[in-house]
């Protein structure tokens, strides 16, 4: 284990010695899901497999794209699916990418069992069964993230266009491609890929190959605070996890980042 990321050898052991552990496909489609659809729509990792839709655990508001939901939302979700704190939930889909995302949710919303197949379905595929001496999950670090508001990315925005000194502490990192991020991004953001996080087969880079992608982006993870953003803050919780294993003070989501962006900013 690394932080919230579970080996694919290492979720085998445990799905071999029949560790108490909930497994979770993460889709995300609009159209209503049947248990027929539920089977079809599912990468099949283990038997008793749940499946996580994140346009179940997204704010339904308009026209607002793709935010956290409420509260009441994600416990009537978290009821209906019979998730409890307790139980350690492993979240995966083909790579990483909506795993990510729902990764994140759950532990916004406190829970702290949560973890992520690093590599993903693809991943675990291709591995190789494993034995462990040591069958317990870890303890993940303690939760640091949180989301802020468009107005707090729109001041640091702002200083960071004006060469405020103050703007030098922060960092406001767009993680979608390269070709949308020229399309348009949040003024002052610089474009780190999320693809940059990842190895060829989708795990995780080495905490060592992570802090060379922020210093060849003239991050110091010492001195800067990070504010990740994508197109709607899905990709961006691919940044969140590789900063929670560098341990940064804090992981910062801007939810909805940049269609929430362009919403605010054709207000004014």
């Amino acid at each position: 284990m690394r932080g919230s990321l579970i080996s694919a050898p290492f979720l085998g052991y445990l799905l071999k010695i029949q560790a108490k552990i909930r497994v979770a496909n993460v889709i995300m489609t609009e159209q209503p899901l049947t248990k027929e659809g539920n089977v079809e729509m599912s990468q099949k990792l283990c038997a008793n497999q749940s499946v996580v839709n994140l346009c179940d655990i997204t704010a339904q508001l308009k026209p607002a794209a793709r935010l956290l939901p409420q509260q009441q939302l994600f416990d009537h979700f978290v009821k209906e699916n019979q998730f409890d704190l307790q139980t350690p939930i492993v979240f995966f889909d083909e790579h990483i990418h909506f795993a990510a995302r729902a990764w994140f949710t759950f532990r916004y919303f406190g829970f702290k069992n949560v973890f992520v197949l690093d590599g993903g379905y693809s991943k675990w595929m291709n591995h190789q069964p494993t034995e462990f001496q040591e069958h317990n999950i870890q303890d993940q670090p303690r939760f640091q993230g949180r989301v802020v508001s468009s107005s707090e990315v729109s001041r640091i925005s702002q200083l960071k266009h004006s060469n405020d000194p103050k703007g030098d502490e922060w960092a406001i990192v767009d993680t979608r491609d390269n070709i949308r991020f020229k399309k348009g991004s949040i003024p002052g953001s610089i474009n780190i890929e999320f693809s940059e996080y990842l190895n060829q087969d989708k795990t995780m880079k080495s905490d060592e190959d992570l802090r060379q992608v922020y210093e060849k982006n003239g991050i110091d993870l010492n001195k800067t605070r990070i504010i990740n953003t994508c197109q709607t803050g899905k990709l961006a919780c691919i940044a969140t996890i590789a900063q929670e294993l560098l341990k940064t003070k804090q992981q910062i989501l801007y939810d909805g980042s940049w269609e929430d962006w362009k919403l605010e900013n054709r207000k004014k």
